[in-house]
């Protein structure tokens, strides 16, 4: 979801085109993950910056979601965050990597 990929002129140099190298596949989503991925999506460009770049997913944002998806309870609302926290700490990693 984050990973920008080869440039065009590294892709050039090996003799591929952008089109060869997309990733155009399907993904499974476990019905568990559902939620968590949906709110995720939502939020995805309601980062926290630091001078590196992104930090983390501005939470206030994230539960602002939860309500609006009716995410209701402590245990409910506590395994959705940690999903989430699962899929930003992994979207930092990618956006991260030089």
């Amino acid at each position: 979801m984050y990973d920008s990929g080869p440039s065009d002129a590294e892709l050039k140099a090996i003799g591929l085109l952008r089109e060869d190298v997309m990733d155009t596949s399907d993904f499974e989503v476990w019905p568990d993950n559902w939620l968590p991925y949906e709110i995720f999506c939502e939020v995805s460009d309601q980062w926290r910056m630091g001078q590196g770049g992104p930090v983390g997913l501005d939470l206030n944002v994230v539960f602002q979601v939860m309500d609006l998806f009716e995410v209701k309870g402590t245990d409910e609302r506590l395994d959705t965050l940690r999903a989430i926290r699962v899929m930003s700490s992994s979207a930092i990693t990618q956006m991260h990597k030089s």
